[in-house]
Order: structure tokens, then sequence, then C-alpha cells
């Protein structure tokens, strides 16, 4: 083996490891938004906060709970969609 295709080898070796580390953390973000430890969802607007609503002993209204379902099953799919691109380009590499 000469050394530039052990460089390539080295090179592709690194892609193939970030694309892991970033699956995994993609993985791990679904699974903390799946969990029991949501417990609000935030907006940064310039220096404020906009929280939809506060997941603690209260009751959150129907309204709440549609807008934070829906988020949270847009943030789901759309973070599945790019695991699922990121496997791909690992599977290529």
């Amino acid at each position: 083996m000469d050394l530039k295709t052990l460089e390539y080898m080295e090179q592709r070796a690194k892609q193939g490891r970030e694309l892991v580390d970033r699956i995994l953390e993609l993985n791990s973000r679904i699974s903390r938004v799946k969990g029991k430890n949501l417990n609000c969802i935030d907006f940064k607007i310039g220096s404020g906060t906009l929280r939809t609503s506060q997941w603690d002993d209260k009751q959150i209204s129907e309204y709440q709970a549609q807008i934070e379902a829906s988020m949270i099953n847009v943030y789901i799919d759309i973070t599945n969609a790019e695991i699922e691109r990121l496997e791909k380009e690992l599977f290529e590499l």
C-alpha cells in the first residue's frame, strides 16, 4: 500500500467517523425530545424568549398541546430524514 492510498483511506475513515458521530447526536436529540424530561419549548427572539408552555405540574391547554405536539413531530420527521441522508452518505463512503 502506498502513501497516497493510506492517506485516502485515512480521509474516508475520518469522514465516516464524523458521519457516525452526527447520526448518534441526532438520534440522541430525538430520544430527548420524545422523553419525559421535555418540560418546555423556547424560541429565542432577539434578546427575549417566547415560551410556548411550562410542562411541570400544570395542565396545559389544548391549544398549547397542539402547538407543541406539531413542533415536536415536525422536528422528529426532519431529523429522521437527515439521519437517513447521513446513513446513505455513510453507506456510499
